[in-house]
């Protein structure tokens, strides 16, 4: 009797701990990565060792999948409602795998964990992560931890890791010596040949390249239509193009309607002659990309 209690009890238990388990399971949230731009050419490489892919815009990257981008080549990613809009653009030449995304339902935690083999990547994490939630780039000879911030790691052949701020902190642990902290305006060097970490501000010409990364500094925002330059028979014309879901978008000041994916296409009209178009992209964090087009109506003879 005393041991058929023992043994129910025991069951009882080993039922609630795999109910806990069943639930904590089903509260993490695995994101997956929208591929938003390809400059030149870039391949994915899948996790589960298939053959590589050309990169397309529209496809989506899971944990565990590597991009590769080419020579004079880019790439952009972004993550939908994680972390206010996180985007990662990769440069030229860059190996990159995202490791881990995930998200607690319950706790609101999060965890994230990308790797840059070499290369080069610009990061915006816009909303400071809260509590015990992780932001982290992984090199082959440092970690750079994050906690809400707009940043660049690159990777050297040599193994050789630098980390620039433009907005926000990150702490480079590097794989000897201690912990640095890099504020914005700032970079940190770490060379692996001796160990040596060297810091520095950021230059006039790291402030100019930073200025150009307007999908990162600012938020996402491509205007496909119309064209720099085009001539239309009448005025009657539209605008096209994508943005990110959460963002608010302008054209010459007025409210346009933006999809569930961050597309947008609105027919617009135009005076007779030349036209200077305005489309702007406002984040909930009040940051701002603005694209102007000059375009012409032929006048009426």
């Amino acid at each position: 009797m005393r041991q058929s209690a023992t043994l129910l009890i025991v069951g009882f238990a080993l039922m609630v701990i795999f109910l806990i388990y069943l639930m904590q399971s089903m509260a993490i949230i695995h994101r997956v990565a929208v591929i938003d731009m390809v400059t030149g050419t870039a391949e994915v490489h899948g996790r589960d060792g298939s053959p590589p892919t050309a990169a397309q815009v529209g496809q989506l990257v899971h944990m565990g999948d590597e991009l590769r981008t080419g020579p004079n080549s880019a790439l952009e990613l972004r993550w939908a409602r994680m972390a206010g809009g996180m985007r990662v653009k990769l440069g030229p030449d860059t190996r990159f795998t995202l490791q881990k995304a995930i998200v607690n339902r319950s706790s609101g935690e999060e965890e994230s964990r990308l790797k840059i083999e070499k290369g080069a990547i610009w990061v915006r994490l816009r909303k400071a992560l809260q509590g015990k939630s992780k932001f982290e780039v992984e090199t082959p000879t440092a970690v750079a931890a994050v906690r809400g911030t707009v940043f660049r790691v690159s990777v050297q052949a040599d193994g050789t890791t630098d980390v620039s701020v433009w907005n926000g902190v990150v702490s480079l642990r590097p794989e000897r010596g201690d912990e640095v902290k890099v504020d914005a305006g700032a970079s940190a060097q770490y060379r692996r040949r001796d160990g040596a970490v060297l810091e520095s501000a950021l230059t006039p010409q790291d402030r100019e390249q930073w200025e150009q990364e307007t999908s990162i500094v600012g938020p996402f925002l491509v205007l496909e239509e119309p064209a720099e330059g085009m001539v239309f028979a009448d005025p009657e014309a539209s605008i096209a193009g994508r943005t990110e879901p959460d963002n608010k978008l302008l054209f010459d000041g007025a409210p346009v309607e933006v999809g569930r994916e961050g597309e947008f296409s609105q027919p617009i009209a135009l005076a007779p002659g030349d036209n200077i178009i305005e489309v702007k992209a406002v984040a909930p964090d009040g940051t701002e990309t603005v694209i102007t087009r000059s375009v012409t109506v032929r006048e009426s003879e």
